[in-house]
């Protein structure tokens, strides 16, 4: 495929001249600078461009300025081309952002030699340029995986949680419908305080899954909104939906807090990274048949750390514990990955490290932009 070149002089001559010499190559011109500016903004594949200095109107150091500015036309190379030859014109040619500096009357063959030059040059720029595009593709086609399968790790786990919450609710549910039709097939009928109080039973443990279901779809919801919360009023609410699961599990959490001043930022993200770290935590337990399981946290102005008994993180794997698919139990590993972006994201630092019998976790947000 032939290199596309722009020929900017004000004297057909002298672009007669250019064209004849370069015609291997695919030629635009253009006699003045306001036109040279117009074809570059609008011509999506030149690779070089000749430039005379001195023209009417715009001359050609304001052309290269102009092109130098726009992020569209700034990486194309300019040769300045011109009969002015002081010092001072070169220099203020490469400082203006020009990769050459041709004198007229110029040397055919010498003129030759540099256009091949920079054309080789502006050929491996858009090599590079190309690859490193589609390194970003495949970057961000890794990471919008990896955010899926986040979320579908999550929403899983918010399932299993919810289905703990409905158990105990479901078998009473169970309970009074089979005591009603007990009570109906041997006509012995329920006084009507004995029904009102039954249905108000039932009113109660369906009111309960509701709300269930509404913190589900609360805790789930994107958010792009920041907000000032209290950290601790965040983990009560995370709490409330892993609780039955937590309690099925034997797994005892204490929670000690002497947090006075809100914290600011997306209390929907920041809820989900808290879900993340107590979800690994019961991960470990179970795979470690740990006894009498137990989970500290400790929540402090704007920051909030949680620890637990289950043996700790393999040294191996602690260094790199936020990269993505590593994991310190058998899992996609996705979970701490995205939860260091969020809290990055939130201007906070996360860290993992080894104390006592088990794991601590530590979220400390460090600047907050009220």
């Amino acid at each position: 495929m032939k290199q596309t070149i722009l020929i900017v002089d004000d004297a057909k001559e002298n672009i007669n001249i250019l064209v004849e010499l370069l015609k291997k190559f695919d030629l635009i011109a253009a006699l003045d600078g306001q036109t040279a500016i117009d074809i570059a903004l609008i011509e999506e594949n030149i690779d070089l461009i000749l430039l005379d200095i001195m023209m009417p109107d715009i001359d050609g150091f304001e052309v290269c300025k102009v092109l130098k500015k726009n992020p569209k036309t700034a990486n194309i190379p300019i040769i300045f081309l011109s009969a002015k030859n002081k010092n001072e014109d070169i220099e203020k040619g490469f400082d203006l952002g020009g990769v050459d500096y041709v004198t007229k009357p110029f040397n055919p063959n010498e003129l030759l030699s540099r256009v091949a030059t920079h054309l080789e040059l502006r050929s491996y720029q858009k090599n590079l340029e190309m690859r490193v595009s589609q390194e970003i593709q495949k970057n961000l086609q890794k990471e919008q995986m990896i955010h899926q399968q986040s979320k579908q790790a999550a929403l899983g786990e918010l399932l299993m949680h919810i289905a703990h919450q409905w158990k105990q609710p479901l078998s009473s549910l169970g309970s009074i419908n089979l005591l009603n039709k007990a009570r109906i097939e041997t006509s012995n009928l329920p006084t009507l305080e004995e029904f009102t109080k039954s249905v108000e039973k039932s009113e109660d443990l369906i009111m309960f899954m509701s709300d269930t279901i509404n913190t589900f779809k609360n805790f789930y919801k994107p958010s792009n909104t920041n907000e000032h919360y209290f950290i601790s009023e965040c983990v009560l609410d995370i709490l409330s939906i892993v609780e039955a699961t937590f309690y099925f599990d034997n797994i005892q959490i204490y929670i000690t807090s002497i947090e006075e001043e809100k914290s600011y930022g997306n209390v929907n993200e920041f809820s989900q990274v808290i879900f993340s770290i107590l979800s690994n935590a019961r991960d470990i337990f179970k795979e470690r048949n740990k006894e009498k399981p137990e989970i500290h946290i400790r929540i402090e102005n704007k920051k909030i750390s949680i620890r637990d008994n289950g043996g700790g993180i393999d040294d191996v794997l602690l260094d790199k514990l936020f990269t993505p698919y590593i994991s310190s139990h058998n899992s996609t590993g996705i979970g701490l990955y995205l939860s260091k972006n969020i809290v990055e994201k939130n201007n906070g630092i996360i860290t993992a490290q080894n104390k006592n019998d088990g794991a601590i976790f530590t979220i400390e947000f460090i600047t907050w932009m009220d």
